[in-house]
């Protein structure tokens, strides 16, 4: 990511720089609906593999602009794919009148780390 060029785009927000979220259709896995990506190299994380959070946002993007119909709506999104950490979170929307009724937001995780702390 162009730090310098991502400034020159989006103004900081109370001092804080907006992390982008970037998402689109082509997939690496036939059994994702989106390819997505997150930097935020301004809280000190360059690309994170999987960010749930972000997902869960994501679900009104869904709503807005696929327009599901009323009922059950579940997809896979998949991340961390060019940083060498592919993972996959699943997205559950249930939809009532067109509007997010309930959403869930699921995976599968591996320890990466193990640490102790000492105080």
């Amino acid at each position: 990511m162009d730090q310098a060029k991502w400034l020159e785009a989006i103004a900081p927000v109370d001092g804080h720089v907006p992390a982008p979220y970037v998402y689109c259709r082509e997939t690496v896995s036939h059994d994702c609906g989106f390819h997505a990506r997150m930097f935020a190299p301004f809280d000190g994380i360059i690309e994170d593999p999987a960010t749930g959070s972000a997902v869960a946002a994501f679900a009104g993007a869904m709503v807005q602009h696929d327009q599901p119909v009323d009922g059950p709506s579940a997809t896979w999104i998949e991340q961390g794919v060019e940083m060498g950490r592919p993972s996959k979170i699943r997205i559950e929307i249930d939809i009532d009148h067109g509007a997010i009724r309930t959403a869930r937001i699921g995976g599968h995780a591996v320890c990466v780390a193990k640490g102790h702390l000492e105080i």
